[in-house]
């Protein structure tokens, strides 16, 4: 495989990768708390932050890989007796009021986060880093589904 094409699989995929990155660290570091509390009876509680907050974000990036691979649920009933060009622009309008739902998730998040930076400077718990970074990786993987539904918007026909 040429580097050219390694490049653009790795870019198509990126998602589907980083889910499978955050899913390994989850996994990991369960295991360790799961070593942890039955062999030195003490739970390791930044685990569970660590979890949490990958948790959110590979939610999002599954989110952007259903709508890159079009197999988001719908409801079926309402375009089943809808007549064929309905169907399509209730395809359509679906995609646009999720692209807005994003498009205002990533503004509300950017506030958020510039309040965080500047304001607030509120650290996790456990870990005690900055909030900022947990809320940086959901703006980021909100972006990813934004991409994804202009993509799916490009290739649906009206």
């Amino acid at each position: 495989m040429s580097k050219k094409n390694l490049v653009r699989n790795l870019m198509s995929n990126l998602e589907e990768y980083v889910a499978a990155v955050l899913l390994l660290i989850m996994f990991s570091v369960a295991f360790v708390n799961v070593l942890s509390r039955y062999l030195f009876k003490m739970s390791l509680a930044f685990i569970e932050e660590i979890e949490v907050n990958f948790f959110v974000w590979m939610s999002v990036l599954g989110i952007a890989i259903a709508f890159k691979k079009n197999s988001h649920l719908s409801m079926d009933f309402l375009k089943n007796i809808a007549p064929a060009k309905v169907r399509n622009y209730l395809g359509v309008l679906g995609l646009v009021l999720s692209l807005a739902v994003f498009i205002v998730l990533i503004y509300l998040s950017s506030i958020l986060i510039y309040n965080e930076v500047t304001l607030y400077r509120t650290s996790s718990m456990a870990l005690d880093i900055p909030m900022w970074i947990y809320y940086v990786g959901m703006t980021l993987c909100s972006l990813v589904v934004v991409v994804r539904i202009l993509q799916s918007l490009r290739r649906w026909q009206v």
